[in-house]
């Protein structure tokens, strides 16, 4: 299917302008963004420790390669 391309799609998956998300953020449900919060805190959280152990990891191969050099001068 190409973008723009309407005569694939089914009038179930097309959208009306009536449909949209509301534009004023006090029309949507509050546990709705609560949760988003939750989810965004806890990907951050996963994201903020995979850092951390890359990060450790960078810095030990650096220590090897460094001390492999050293044994070979």
């Amino acid at each position: 299917m190409k973008p723009g391309d309407l005569r694939l799609v089914s009038a179930d998956g097309v959208v009306s302008l009536d449909e949209r998300a509301p534009s004023d953020p006090a029309d949507y449900p509050t546990h709705d963004f609560a949760t988003h919060d939750d989810e965004f805190r806890a990907q951050q959280q996963k994201i903020e420790r995979l850092n951390a152990y890359y990060d450790e990891v960078v810095a030990e191969l650096l220590a090897l390669l460094n001390r492999d050099d050293d044994e070979v001068h």
